[in-house]
């Protein structure tokens, strides 16, 4: 028997995602295929087994993450790695290329409403609706089942599923900005743009970037040499870098080509796309404890607006409002791209008994690296459940697995394995306290911000604004003042230059009682009236 595997596609830095189940059966079922596009441009495929009707119900399938390097929309979509089995049990099956490529949220669930539609009108209603998803797939199919535009779906089936959504690239920024902490120093490590919201160059970008890894890792040689050779030719403090990214990022090393690849080519694709956050930075780590004095004092600190923040929280994170369906999710044990504590999420959002968490352990860290046994036991015991049969958990599932392959390769559920805390190396939900309090006094209209340091320099100020008088949102400068910086790392006020933009947490309005607020507040430096002053964006209560 094949080993579980992951399918990647080219170009070099794989960030293309097909999911494949190894063993798979030819099974081939004899179906009725329509293509085309849905209203938004997204192409469709709808199959139909012979002798369909309606009530014998559809499954939708919805596909994994495709890269930056692929910006035209499948024209084939693929129905996905459980279809010849659906189809051979008599269900429809029905797939969207989605009208974005990349983080496909945005517009996900008016797509598959769309190609919902199109079934209908095509085939007539079905009697019952199943969602499959995997990976990216999987946040896509919780949005499906949240916003309500395909009615009364049945079942879910999610495998390795994104499914704490927006939330996980938190953790790909925080590696770009460890790894360029750590390699900061080293000749020619220069990763392909300074900013991690600026798109590489289409062409270098990827050489820049490989070169990067090698120069300050050597991990592109241990990829092609093997790992005895690579150590004999790595450079001085080579592994002792790699060692110290992959420890504060708990990354795993097999993992670390794709995982930076994500951050370095996939969020600037996301942020400057103008179909998804068109400008807007959502990522933020201003008050995050890298847990290394050395990288708390090196690391390049961002702000993020909290409407940017927001705005790509809806696009998308789970709130658990799935109504009365089902819910199966499976998940490999070592996932380095999604995190099996994305699992933690639906835990917590949905109610235990519609709910069923199943985990492979795995021997290799491997991406939705199921066997077509795992996920065929799994799929069944979700229909099972939804025509009356009792919820099965991790155990029911295992034992299904194996009876239809001894192989103990294949089946490899584990009913005790325990999930970790959070798919965050770093949360957001405690950000470091500052020592030092901003004040404004609302009677005298002075604001005082002390220990002001500037993005990118060492040096620190205390300043006094002053609110104008015909604007309450407008600040004029009364005075700077330079003062020796902190020993250690600490969160302050931040000024960035390239955003023009100035960061105060936990702002204090006196006068002050013990019960009130502490702000977060976000200025930007603007001229006003012929002089230099800061304009009041935005406020939120501080953590």
């Amino acid at each position: 028997m094949q080993k579980p595997r992951l399918r990647t596609s080219t170009p070099l830095l794989l960030l293309g995602i097909s999911i494949y189940l190894s063993g798979c059966p030819n099974l081939i079922a004899q179906a009725t295929e329509f293509q085309g596009q849905t209203e938004n441009g997204a192409y469709y495929k709808i199959a139909l087994p012979e002798n369909w009707q309606p009530h014998d119900g559809l499954v939708i399938w919805n596909h994994g993450y495709q890269g930056y390097t692929k910006t035209e929309l499948e024209p084939d979509p693929s129905l996905g790695p459980l279809a010849d089995i659906a189809l051979s049990q008599g269900y429809a099956m029905a797939a969207s290329s989605y009208s974005q490529t990349g983080w496909a949220v945005f517009n996900s669930h008016i797509d598959n409403q769309q190609l919902y539609q199109k079934f209908v009108e095509l085939a007539g209603d079905p009697g019952g609706i199943f969602i499959q998803g995997a990976s990216l797939g999987g946040i896509v199919s919780m949005r499906d089942l949240e916003e309500g535009l395909i009615p009364g779906i049945d079942g879910a089936f999610l495998m390795c599923g994104a499914v704490a959504g927006a939330t996980n690239w938190d953790q790909a920024f925080d590696l770009r900005m460890v790894y360029e902490a750590v390699c900061k120093e080293v000749d020619g490590a220069e990763l392909p743009t300074d900013s991690w919201s600026e798109q590489p160059d289409p062409i270098g970008g990827e050489a820049q970037f490989l070169n990067s890894l090698e120069r300050c890792t050597g991990l592109i040689s241990a990829e092609f040499l093997g790992a005895p050779l690579a150590q004999l030719l790595q450079r001085p403090g080579q592994s002792d870098r790699m060692n110290t990214i992959l420890e504060l990022t708990d990354t795993d090393r097999e993992f670390l080509l794709l995982d930076l690849a994500y951050a370095v080519f996939e969020i600037p694709n996301l942020v400057n796309d103008e179909s998804k956050l068109n400008g807007l930075k959502p990522f933020a780590n201003a008050g995050i404890d890298y847990g290394n004095a050395d990288i708390n004092t090196t690391i390049q600190r961002s702000i993020a607006l909290p409407s940017a923040r927001q705005f790509f929280l809806d696009n998308y994170t789970p709130r658990g409002s799935i109504g009365d369906t089902k819910v199966v999710t499976i998940h490999t044990s070592k996932d380095g791209l999604v995190k099996v504590e994305n699992q933690q999420t639906l835990q917590q959002l949905l109610p235990a008994d519609q709910l069923t968490t199943a985990i492979v352990v795995e021997a290799e860290a491997s991406h939705c690296g199921f066997s077509m046994d795992e996920g065929a036991a799994a799929w069944n015991q979700l229909l099972a459940w939804s025509a009356g049969a009792a919820q099965p958990d991790a155990q029911d599932i295992q034992e299904s697995c194996q009876a239809a392959n001894s192989d103990p390769d294949q089946c490899r559920f584990d009913v005790n394995f325990q999930l970790g805390d959070s798919i965050l190396s770093f949360p957001r939900e405690h950000p470091s306290g500052s020592p030092t309090t901003s004040m404004f006094h609302r009677e005298s209209g002075l604001l005082l911000i002390e220990s002001l340091a500037i993005a990118g320099n060492s040096t620190v100020y205390d300043i006094e604004l002053v609110q104008t008088q015909d604007n309450g949102a407008l600040f004029t400068l009364e005075s700077v003042t330079e003062i020796s910086p902190a020993a250690s790392w600490q969160l302050k006020p931040l000024f960035f230059p390239a955003d023009s933009m100035l960061y105060l947490p936990n702002l204090r309005l006196l006068p002050y009682g013990e019960d009130d607020a502490l702000y977060d507040v976000y200025l930007e430096y603007t001229d006003i009236n012929g002089g230099d002053g800061l304009r009041l964006l935005e406020f939120e209560l501080a953590n």
